[in-house]
């Protein structure tokens, strides 16, 4: 197979005897391939649904029971009255959704600019 491209590749003429003809036959192939990888695409996505996605679970808690250990709650309970008052109510205990790769990013792109201002001198 490898003999045969480079037996092309060396070809001192185009390979249909025209370069435009030689470039329609590449750009098709590129097209069909393209058109072949999209279909597979679709008939894997068809036949191999996504898992349905749980919603995050507190750390030592199941997934089962959303409801925080009583711990947690007398804690939180503690900070909102110490902030806000013995008379603020709390409405709902949630975890906290992980951040994002791009929140992530952004602040590792914000660290490394403000590294390279503070190693500039004021003049």
């Amino acid at each position: 197979m490898s003999a045969l491209l480079l037996a092309v590749a060396d070809a001192p003429r185009p390979l249909f005897g025209n370069q435009w003809l030689a470039l329609l036959v590449i750009l098709a192939g590129t097209a069909a391939l393209m058109v072949l990888v999209a279909a597979a695409g679709r008939w894997l996505a068809a036949t191999h649904p996504e898992p349905v996605k749980r919603t995050p679970a507190l750390a030592g808690v199941p997934a089962a029971s959303a409801t925080p250990p009583p711990e947690t709650v007398a804690v939180i309970a503690a900070s909102v009255a110490m902030h806000l008052g013995s008379q603020a109510r709390i409405m709902a205990i949630r975890p906290a959704a992980p951040p994002n790769v791009e929140t992530l990013m952004q602040q590792w792109s914000l660290e490394g600019r403000r590294q390279i201002y503070s190693s500039h001198q004021i003049r």
